[in-house]
């Protein structure tokens, strides 16, 4: 999706290698041009341009074939690297029945469900007939690696694709994402926060030039320190919960 997160273009070829999962398994580097430069985007962040447009910028037109191609497959999943230290996470944009199916052949713990509101509802797996997300970090490079391909082969051994000891994860831990925390472009991250981890309504979570930077909310914050969106802190969730699936 991204070309500057290449641990899943290491994952494809991996698989790749293994004729029955090529015959039964569709692989798509989403932006081969980006990936060529090692650039998240040419003109528009391609996970924000969804529906997309036939005769659109780059990134739109990428999405308009890439949404008709993806229309022919049964589950959809798409893989992120961030230098966030998240660990793993899962990223959904619905809560049904089929999502938490899904949510049930994935390996990981933690569950982003994101608000239709909160991107514009413009992120490609909205536009799938049953997708998700999967986010590891820290590190871009694909160093990880590894540990996607082990996530990726559970599931396709949950699915029945691959044969396996099946391996469901019933439990999850969810947080509903309602929006994104904004701050100045010359705003430093206070040291000591991490992911995941709860922040209160006054705590000191960074500076400006000669000033602190309070906390307006109590949040649990998603996508701090290197791995932030472009001018904000944070995306955040008022609250976690768990979830059974």
């Amino acid at each position: 999706m991204h070309g500057d997160e290449i641990a899943g273009k290491y994952v494809i070829d991996t698989l790749k290698k293994d004729p029955y999962i090529r015959n039964r398994v569709g692989f798509f580097i989403a932006h081969p041009e980006a990936l060529k430069l090692k650039k998240r985007f040419i003109e528009k962040d391609l996970n924000r341009s969804f529906p997309g447009k036939k005769k659109g910028i780059t990134e739109e037109k990428l999405a308009y074939k890439l949404r008709n191609e993806l229309k022919k497959f049964d589950i959809v999943i798409d893989l992120h690297a961030t230098n966030s230290n998240i660990d793993s996470l899962i990223i959904v944009t619905g809560l049904g029945t089929k999502i938490k199916k899904l949510l049930k052949l994935i390996p990981i713990r933690k569950v982003a469900f994101i608000n239709k509101k909160v991107f514009g509802g413009k992120e490609m797996i909205r536009y799938c007939k049953i997708g998700a997300s999967l986010e590891y970090g820290p590190d871009k490079s694909g160093r990880n690696y590894k540990k996607i391909l082990k996530h990726v082969k559970i599931m396709l051994s949950n699915i029945g694709i691959i044969n396996g000891r099946k391996r469901l994860s019933s439990l999850k831990t969810l947080y509903r994402v309602s929006g994104v925390y904004p701050v100045k472009k010359n705003f430093r991250q206070n040291g000591g926060l991490y992911d995941f981890r709860f922040i209160k309504k006054g705590q000191i979570i960074g500076r400006i030039p000669d000033k602190y930077v309070k906390s307006n909310r109590n949040f649990y914050p998603l996508f701090l320190g290197k791995g932030r969106y472009k001018d904000t802190f944070a995306l955040i969730s008022p609250r976690k919960e768990l979830l059974k699936v």
